[in-house]
């Protein structure tokens, strides 16, 4: 039976399609895009092109439910994981296997604030948060809460906000949000504005805790991941997604990862984020996403192959719980925005360390024996690694190419003021 990776011009599907191919699993890649990496790996035995799901859900999927092929059902991001749940009676009753939490629920887990309110209730700790309506909502709020704060999508991507110190920035730092929410990229995902306290802590402090419940409600265990590096925006504060870190337990954070995704009746993939405060010696939790992450390379080639076990449970096989997991390490290197190509920028603006950047890679020298990824490369699917690293380098040149073009037009438009 095949496995069909749905948008795979995303990071996490791309991760997958080896672990499952390696297994002697046939890959139905299937993408928005006319070309991407994962069409070029030799473990697909067949790609399409499919619409755009944030353009029109009901064509999306009606093209699903015309394939000629069936099998096992891989979602992608929280847009994609909450049009296969709503509809998933209709995709099982046609064919598909597929396991994920009923939509309700899922409302609640990628949702920031319903996240926030389930959490506070079984006493998982969240940064301080209220939701907002307009500026004058944060007015109301302002002297309630510890400053700096920010303000971020219900919906959105954790490291997605705007950090406000105080009230002369909230009307400007509120338009931007509000844009972003009702852009045509995110505008599908209904997302709200949370305005939430700023909790300090280092960029080491970010921690994700990967597992997989099975059609009873089980997990097969837990892969907790502990940041060495995470993306930088602009002005040096560092957002959640992962450019190198490495496996290590934390048994506090899988706590209360069971804790809530038993509160929640969990099924599927979840991917939960957290952050220690040192000054709170807390690990607070970020948020709860129904999906793989971006790096799901990484934990299905460090013992924990999340892809694999899902396919096993559909089909009815057994799995067994994994609480035993290698030394490793995970570097995405090569991607853009990746670790080399972001950590240079970071590095020139000031953002960034050049001898801990160095220190982090020549470590490695001392760890040969243990498991080390370095995304995107792939060694036994070098088509798919080649087509990678060429859309880097062409993203990068298109980025180059609209820089220089801006700074051109800002020159001429001085030197004619």
């Amino acid at each position: 039976m095949p496995a069909i990776v749905l948008d795979c011009d995303y990071r996490s599907q791309e991760g997958i399609i080896q672990p499952l191919g390696r297994k002697g699993i046939p890959v139905f890649a299937i993408s928005s895009k006319n070309d991407c990496p994962a069409f070029h790996s030799k473990y697909v035995f067949r790609k399409c092109v499919s619409p755009q799901l944030s353009k029109n859900e009901n064509q999306y999927l009606d093209y699903l439910l015309n394939l000629k092929i069936r099998g096992v059902l891989y979602y992608s991001d929280d847009l994609s994981a909450m049009a296969i749940s709503k509809n998933k009676d209709i995709l099982i009753d046609s064919g598909f296997l597929l396991n994920i939490p009923d939509v309700d629920m899922l409302e609640n887990a990628f949702d920031k604030w319903a996240c926030y309110q389930i959490a506070s209730s079984i006493g998982i700790p969240m940064a301080k948060s209220a939701i907002v309506s307009n500026t004058q909502d944060i007015l109301n709020e302002w002297d309630a809460f510890r400053k700096p704060i920010i303000i971020k999508g219900t919906r959105l991507a954790g490291g997605i906000y705007k950090r406000i110190f105080k009230k002369s920035q909230i009307e400007q730092s509120w338009r931007k949000i509000n844009d972003i929410v009702n852009s045509e990229h995110y505008s599908a995902r209904r997302s709200g504005i949370l305005m939430q306290e700023w909790e300090k802590y280092d960029i080491t402090d970010n921690w994700s805790c990967e597992t997989l419940y099975d059609q009873n409600g089980q997990s097969i265990g837990f892969f907790t991941v502990k940041r060495i590096r995470s993306s930088l925006n602009k002005d040096g504060t560092f957002s959640s997604r992962l450019f190198a870190g490495y496996h290590k337990d934390c048994p506090q954070i899988v706590k209360h990862t069971k804790n809530i995704l038993k509160r929640m009746k969990w099924k599927g993939f979840a991917h939960v984020e957290y952050f220690y405060v040192p000054d709170k010696s807390k690990y607070l939790l970020t948020e709860v996403n129904p999906r793989l992450p971006g790096y799901a390379y990484y934990p299905s080639v460090a013992g924990f192959n999340m892809a694999y076990n899902y396919y096993l449970d559909l089909i009815g096989n057994r799995t067994c719980y994994i609480n035993n997991f290698p030394k490793s390490y995970y570097f995405e290197s090569f991607h853009y925005p990746g670790d080399i190509t972001q950590g240079i920028c970071h590095i020139l603006r000031g953002n960034l360390s050049l001898r801990s950047f160095l220190s982090s890679y020549l470590s490695l020298i001392s760890k040969l024996k243990n498991i080390i990824v370095i995304d995107p490369i792939r060694l036994d699917d070098p088509s798919y690694t080649l087509h990678a690293l060429f859309k880097t380098l062409k993203d990068f040149q298109n980025d180059c190419i609209r820089f220089l073009k801006n700074r051109i037009k800002s020159i001429l438009y001085n030197l004619h003021q």
